[in-house]
């Protein structure tokens, strides 16, 4: 506006040539009223703000603007205490507009004691401080108080989220807009508060986010269990240090007394209870590392004095780590070997009887799948991180605090176990019983009082089984229902110990603060019972005597004694062997066949499930020794000669041989029935010379002599069996499978040597 008035003139003047003498004439009667124009022009210029740069335009509107935003009106008035929580304040007058629960300074003092209640929570408390006096005691100046700033507001949000679960902010503590404006200055955010906040028992204070309690940012729970007492955390350690070391001692001595006769014992399916035992061994060792010194602490706490949760994490020992590992691969390998060890008795008790093997080539497959299964559970497991620990049990394991992951990881897997695993020792039950009541006259007394035996022992072991299995589903169900109260009740405690603070400090009344729903060690106890129980249960299965007398072979051999036992030799392993050195017996009909101790079958640990059909029994059945040389005659073992069993391991005198040596079988009553009535038949039936009269009266066969050391049984010695290898060379008789050899003996008398061959208690 100036510019365009101050060039008026300027465009004005170049017309005064035009008018001559008339313009000039004009000019008295313009000057005088000049003045006045001249004085509304410089009126309107003082008025009006000027054109001026964009920028300089509204910029006095906007800051008073902003200037009442961030103040609101107010009755100032003296401040009797210049401190807020412990820090000087930086004015000398407040107001209590602001606090809606406080009408004047001394009950604005009384409300920030009972906000101080959040010591306990410390990185609450830091957050809080300031804001409480923005509130509490703001600054007063001029009747207009300062109004706190949105972002003093948000900062309380994240670190007090206890404040909004338990009470909720009040009214004038909520982040709106009109009282809290974004943009505004304020005095006490500069203030530095000396007062730090603490974490009262039973928290304690960490730095690590993962260790902090659900709200309470920078306290963590303490790392011996706040739900039991001292004395029950003591108690609870003797309970597993006793029971623990009984499992360890049970599985070690299954253990020993298999690797003691292994020979015998590494056969399927008795040798997977080897198995089963080594896994509640191993297990039961996971369960005493705790009681090396100073090894419960670092197994169950923190470097910071925390509760291990959630592991495993970083910048943190691996030793809980381990210890699950351990206890949870070693518990899930065991119960899928129990599944493995019910479906090789359902298999093998279907086969008894048969020259079948159901347990062929499958025992890899048993390998593979019970070590893998558990494998693939523990990784899955450290991959989501749910491994806790417990200062109670003294050991990590998954799903202490959230116990959805235990269901899935441990019960559901046993639960599995369970009803596969019971359907087939049912099964195989089922099958003993039905061999038992559909073949009564073909088993042997010592048959049938074996398969007694054992159907009542899987009996018991089934009930057990299940019972330990119902009682631990029993205990984690009690967990699960009741863990949502328990939690209520500790958070109940930590904030009643909070408020204890708040009394001492306002003289009030002190709480009684106690836990009012709390686990119970009972149930804790019997879950354990159960865990190691299972243990001690797949131990009893060597508790026969055939364990003692392996025990009493394995000192006779280790103290170089002789054992006076009976030995047993299979007569499928003799005849092999007789058969195996038929040259030679043909050449040297002197030479003895003898057995080292190597070859001698005993009774395995599990002898109760020892259904070989090639088990030998103890005593020498008349009918099996009746045939025993036609039946190695007939394969072209040896000569008809005697039979000699020498050992090779430990020398016996030759008074005492025929005590030790025996080869036995047993008949039932209905074929010793049927035998006799063969033997019968076969008398009344002329004797034939299979190489006709001439030849067994000449003297072609010359029976050797008696040998010194006592032999087995045999039949009557009859000539020309076997032709002598000078006639068998020449070739004149073709009779029979072998070219020079007349036939053994008719199919009648091969039919008796099969049916009597009694190698099998079936």
């Amino acid at each position: 506006m100036a510019g365009s008035l101050q060039s008026g003139p300027r465009r004005r003047g170049p017309a005064r040539p035009r008018g001559g003498a008339g313009g000039l004439g004009m000019a008295p009667e313009g000057w005088a009223r000049g003045p006045l124009l001249w004085g509304l022009l410089l009126l309107l210029l003082l008025l009006s703000p000027g054109p001026g740069p964009p920028a300089c335009r509204g910029a006095q509107p906007n800051a008073s603007a902003a200037w009442d935003r961030c103040k609101r009106a107010a009755p100032c008035e003296r401040l009797r205490s210049n401190a807020c929580l412990g820090s000087a304040l930086p004015y000398a007058a407040t107001s209590t507009l602001l606090a809606a629960d406080s009408g004047s300074q001394e009950e604005a003092h009384d409300k920030l004691l009972l906000w101080s209640g959040l010591r306990n929570a410390p990185r609450c408390w830091d957050a809080i401080q300031p804001l409480l006096c923005a509130v509490y005691m703001p600054k007063c100046e001029d009747g207009q108080v300062e109004l706190p700033s949105q972002t003093l507001c948000q900062a309380t949000r994240g670190p007090c989220t206890i404040v909004e679960r338990e009470r909720g902010w009040p009214d004038f503590l909520k982040c709106t807009t009109d009282r809290f404006p974004e943009g505004c200055p304020n005095e006490v955010q500069n203030l530095k508060f000396n007062s730090s906040g603490h974490c009262e028992a039973p928290l304690v204070q960490t730095d690590n986010p993962k260790s902090w309690y659900e709200d309470v940012e920078g306290c963590g729970i303490q790392c011996q269990n706040p739900l039991f007492t001292e004395h029950e955390h003591r108690d609870m350690h003797l309970y597993i240090a006793t029971f623990s070391s009984v499992t360890i001692f049970c599985t070690f001595f299954t253990l020993a007394t298999f690797v003691a006769d292994w020979k015998n014992s590494n056969r399927y399916p008795a040798v997977i209870l080897f198995y089963v035992n080594a896994c509640f061994f191993v297990g039961s060792i996971g369960w005493l590392a705790q009681f090396m010194d100073g090894a419960r602490g670092e197994i169950v706490c923190r470097a910071d004095g925390t509760m291990r949760l959630g592991e495993p994490t970083s910048n943190e020992t691996l030793s809980c780590v381990i210890i699950f590992v351990i206890v949870y691969y070693s518990l899930m390998s065991g119960v899928i070997w129990f599944v493995m060890l019910t479906y090789a008795w359902h298999t093998s008790f279907k086969a008894l009887g048969t020259t079948y093997q159901p347990l062929l080539g499958k025992t890899s497959y048993f390998h593979l799948v019970t070590w893998s299964i558990p494998f693939v559970l523990t990784v899955a497991i450290l991959a989501v991180a749910q491994v806790d620990g417990d200062s109670v049990s003294g050991i990590c394991f998954v799903g202490y605090k959230n116990y959805r992951y235990r269901a899935g990881f441990v019960l559901a897997p046993i639960g599995l176990v369970l009803i596969v695993g019971g359907y087939f020792l049912i099964r195989g039950v089922m099958t003993l019983f039905s061999i038992k009541s559909n073949h009564p006259g073909l088993l042997s007394e010592k048959a049938a009082s074996k398969i007694n035996e054992t159907m009542l022992r899987l009996g018991i072991f089934g009930f057990l089984a299940f019972g330990f299995v119902l009682i631990t589903f029993a205990c984690h169900f009690y967990d699960f229902f009741n863990q949502a109260e328990w939690e209520r009740s500790f958070r109940e405690y930590v904030l009643c110990e909070a408020n204890v603070t708040i009394a001492i400090q306002t003289n009030k009344p002190i709480p009684n603060c106690e836990i009012k729903n709390r686990p119970s060690l009972l149930v804790e106890k019997i879950n354990l019972f159960a865990m190691f129980g299972t243990g001690i249960s797949m131990s009893t299965w060597v508790w026969t005597k055939a364990t003692l007398l392996i025990w009493k072979r394995t000192w006779c051999r280790l103290t170089g004694q002789s054992d006076d036992e009976p030995k047993r030799i299979k007569k499928s392993r003799m005849i092999a062997k007789a058969f195996s050195k038929r040259k030679e017996l043909l050449r040297n009909p002197e030479q003895e066949v003898s057995f080292s101790m190597r070859t001698v079958s005993h009774d395995g640990p599990v002898a109760g499930l020892a259904f070989d059909i090639s088990e030998p029994s103890a005593d020498v059945s008349s009918a099996w020794a009746q045939h025993v040389t036609k039946m190695v005659a007939r394969r072209g073992a040896i000569l008809p000669q005697d039979i000699s069993v020498t050992p090779v391991a430990t020398p016996v005198p030759p008074d005492e041989r025929a005590n030790l040596w025996v080869v036995d079988a047993e008949i039932s009553p209905e074929l010793e029935k049927r035998a006799s009535r063969k033997k019968r038949r076969r008398r009344k039936k002329k004797e034939v010379c299979p190489l006709g009269p001439a030849l067994c009266d000449v003297g072609y066969f010359t029976p050797p002599a008696r040998s010194a050391v006592p032999r087995l049984p045999k039949l009557p010695q009859q000539k020309c069996l076997v032709l002598p290898p000078d006639l068998a060379l020449q070739g004149s008789v073709t009779h029979g499978r072998r070219p020079g050899f007349a036939p053994i003996h008719s199919q009648t008398n091969l039919m008796d040597a099969e049916l009597l061959d009694a190698d099998s208690d079936f």
